[in-house]
């Protein structure tokens, strides 16, 4: 799916020192439910058209303002616009209130996003619960998920994943930056799906113990994939490889046009070039 996403397009994504600078800066505060609904909307319009015809700069802002919305932040127009740099305000107030109808078009009027924040905030308090002997405290997993989050805007993860799974994921990465085994995230998705239940029950109707543990596994191995998935979104685009074939295409470009040019400049000194038949040349 991410050959169909404009990567070196999005305002916010091409450069990672910039990412969610508007969102960071903006006033009042947004939630992060805002940012992540606004990002949705502006990965789903881009499936769909191309940034050869919509500004993505525009469509992200005006995505922003959809979220509000839908997100029942109230933010009028006017005051929403006061945090745009560049445009004037009523030129900016214009393309976004012209550009909202659109959206929705191609959105197809599908507007609710399932943000993974509060299957996460779940996720801690059922750890607390049933993992009671752990040797460190589970808001310490906080920061590290939070810049998970951030590093799955980058990618394709929220269109590909469901937002629980994204949330144990978080959990799971979190584990890992901060030097944890992730031996407890697999006692605690045990926990979670009842595997020691249902291994233990005499009912015949329940899973056996090895069935149970099957899907654990590929839960696990989910995760596993999504982890992977948001750190190949924040991986640099395009790769030092592609910069150079980029740099190299554009010096044959350049020359290119200094060739060009100069052969506007002959016929304009009344030289004339004899058309070419293109079929048979």
């Amino acid at each position: 799916m991410e050959r169909y996403l404009p990567q070196d397009c999005w305002p916010e994504l091409s450069q990672r020192s910039k990412k969610s600078q508007f969102g960071d800066a903006f006033r009042p505060q947004l939630w992060p439910a805002i940012r992540w609904m606004a990002y949705a909307y502006f990965k789903r319009f881009f499936l769909v058209k191309s940034a050869m015809e919509y500004s993505p700069k525009v469509v992200m802002t005006a995505c922003y303002y959809l979220a509000t919305k839908i997100d029942e932040f109230f933010v009028p127009i006017d005051d929403f616009v006061e945090n745009l740099k560049s445009g004037t305000p009523e030129q900016n107030k214009a393309r976004i209130l012209a550009l909202e109808p659109e959206i929705l078009r191609v959105l197809k009027y599908h507007l609710t996003i399932h943000c993974p924040f509060r299957p996460f905030e779940g996720h801690l308090m059922e750890m607390k619960r049933s993992l009671l002997l752990l040797n460190f405290n589970i808001e310490s997993l906080r920061p590290e998920a939070d810049k998970f989050f951030r590093e799955a805007l980058l990618g394709e993860a929220m269109l590909l994943y469901a937002p629980s799974q994204i949330a144990l994921a978080a959990v799971k990465y979190s584990l890992i930056n901060n030097g944890k085994s992730t031996e407890v995230l697999r006692d605690f998705v045990q926990k979670l799906l009842g595997v020691d239940d249902a291994a233990n029950s005499n009912d015949s109707r329940s899973a056996s113990g090895a069935e149970a543990q099957i899907v654990v596994e590929k839960l696990l191995s989910r995760l596993e994939e999504i982890v992977e998935c948001v750190r190949a979104g924040c991986a640099a685009v395009p790769s030092p490889p592609e910069q150079q074939q980029l740099q190299n295409r554009s010096m044959v470009w350049g020359t290119l046009q200094s060739v060009l040019e100069t052969r506007k400049q002959a016929n304009g000194s009344g030289q004339r070039e004899e058309p070419v038949d293109s079929d048979d040349e």
